[in-house]
């Protein structure tokens, strides 16, 4: 930040300083009279730190006046506001933060001096250019710490505009057993947060807008929002990950960072990050020298020592995150996927991510997983060699759908097909079958969309199960990525 307080640049401390003049007359006689008022102690604070620059000094007089001028709010709350400024100075950024921010509650009716605090509060966390490209994509393996891969995460960013100002649209989407993902959109410079979406598909739905000082929080099963007073600089929690990449990271970093939760309704966190050492790190993407990033709630993050502050690692909720690729994907571009295994190739629409998990067994069925960009439904591929294929089920098409139905009885309740569902299609080159099923999983009503087909030696079930209120919408979509496969 630049707030300069002894040339051009002095506001918003200008409007309220003490005069050069008074400044001035101080000499070192008069540090030594009878003792000082709060006015004059204020006087002497300052010089020391704009004219002798003895930061140490001031900041001892500074918390004088604070004590002794209690009732007299308006010298009270210049020295606690010139306390937060020398410790800026010094560079101590956590004890800034919290000077400035006793300004705005302590003083709330000093209408000036807490706006400079709120402005200094604004940067009080300073941070580093952007070190990112545009439309770059992180993306994770996520294991247990056994080693057992669980599933994939995405973290993207995309420069944008907002009613005339710069912003960066940070997204990530996880997906372990469940679907979690977010998308905020935040000042360029600042990265103070203007609104966020945060999904998860056990835990809930969130939409939480910023303004200064204020939020409000949705909660998609809730009519009525919550509305949030904030003081001094908090994030949304879903910008944590890019945020940590902007810190001034060193040797002995450490800072506090204040973020608000809006899938726990707008719960607001402040943790203390400290940069404990620095290591060397093995990755599925290569190897990096990174900063260790400790979180006091519980959290550790590798940040990558070089120009491009990558996130190469990250152990958080009894999982472990894994940096295995960077790339920037064409903006709007079809996601294609390719698989050697099995020799064949699938299209999706942009936003949409493909993963694939190895079987259990060495002749079981191998999960390419179709994790749309929306979370709306659990989507996979699953292949198989027809010399592993159970005897019942090489009959016939029909005889897998049937069977498969079956198996789902015994996990479901209420299942039944449709029977005008029954559909005969062409999949990569060769006869298909598709079949809505309907079921209750647990008390919701849900609906599973299956299509078969026996190809390249293999045979492939596609399978979609989501609400039923949303399927309509989605059928075409999964049609699209069902008809895009292409053996090779």
């Amino acid at each position: 930040m630049n707030m300069n307080l002894n040339g051009s640049n002095r506001a918003p401390w200008a409007k309220f300083s003490l005069t050069a003049l008074a400044i001035g007359t101080l000499v070192a006689g008069a540090l030594a009279a009878d003792p000082a008022s709060p006015s004059e102690l204020l006087e002497r604070a300052v010089y020391s730190e704009e004219t002798k620059g003895d930061l140490d000094a001031a900041v001892l007089l500074y918390q004088q006046v604070v004590e002794q001028g209690k009732d007299t709010q308006s010298l009270a709350a210049q020295a606690q506001y010139r306390l937060g400024v020398c410790h800026y100075k010094k560079k101590d950024y956590a004890k800034a933060n919290e000077a400035f921010e006793k300004v705005l509650k302590l003083y709330p009716d000093q209408k000036e001096i807490v706006a400079a605090a709120q402005e200094y509060l604004s940067r009080a966390v300073p941070l580093q250019p952007a070190p990112w490209t545009q439309d770059e994509e992180m993306r994770y393996d996520i294991r247990f710490p056994s080693g057992f891969r669980i599933g994939v995460a995405t973290y993207t960013v995309h420069a944008d505009e907002s009613d005339g100002r710069k912003i960066w649209r940070l997204s990530s989407h996880i997906f372990a057993g469940v679907q979690q993902l977010s998308q905020v959109e935040v000042e360029a410079d600042s990265f103070k947060p203007i609104h966020s979406r945060w999904k998860h598909t056990l835990i809930g739905d969130s939409e939480t807008t910023y303004s200064p000082g204020h939020a409000v929080v949705k909660l998609k099963e809730k009519e009525k929002a919550k509305e949030i007073d904030l003081t001094g600089v908090v994030y949304d929690n879903e910008e944590a990950v890019q945020l940590f990449r902007r810190l001034p990271l060193t040797t002995n970093y450490s800072t506090t960072i204040t973020v608000l939760s809006g899938l726990s309704g707008g719960t607001v966190v402040p943790f203390k990050t400290e940069v404990a050492g620095v290591e060397k790190v093995e990755v599925p993407a290569g190897t990096f020298e990174c900063y260790r990033l400790e979180l006091s709630i519980k959290q550790t993050f590798w940040v990558s020592t070089d120009a491009h502050r990558y996130i190469v690692k990250f152990e958080a909720g009894g999982v472990i995150a894994e940096l295995a690729q960077v790339s920037q994907p064409k903006l709007g571009a079809p996601v294609v996927y390719h698989d050697p295994a099995f020799k064949l190739t699938l299209s999706a629409p942009a936003g949409w991510i493909f993963d694939r998990r190895e079987p259990d067994e060495a002749k079981g069925e191998a999960k390419i997983f179709m994790i749309d960009p929306d979370g709306i439904a659990t989507t996979m591929l699953g292949a198989k060699s027809l010399a592993a294929l159970e005897p019942e089920k090489k009959a016939s098409l029909r005889a897998c759908a049937e069977a498969g139905i079956a198996e789902g009885a015994k996990t479901f309740k209420e299942v039944k097909a449709r029977e005008d569902s029954w559909t005969e299609r062409t999949v990569a080159g060769q006869p298909g079958l598709g079949v809505v099923v309907d079921f209750l999983d647990g008390k919701k009503k849900r609906v599973g969309y299956t299509v078969y087909t026996f190809a390249g030696g293999n045979e492939l079930e596609f399978f979609t199960y989501l609400a039923a209120d949303d399927f309509d919408a989605f059928k075409p979509k999964f049609d699209a990525i069902v008809g895009s496969c292409k053996l090779d």
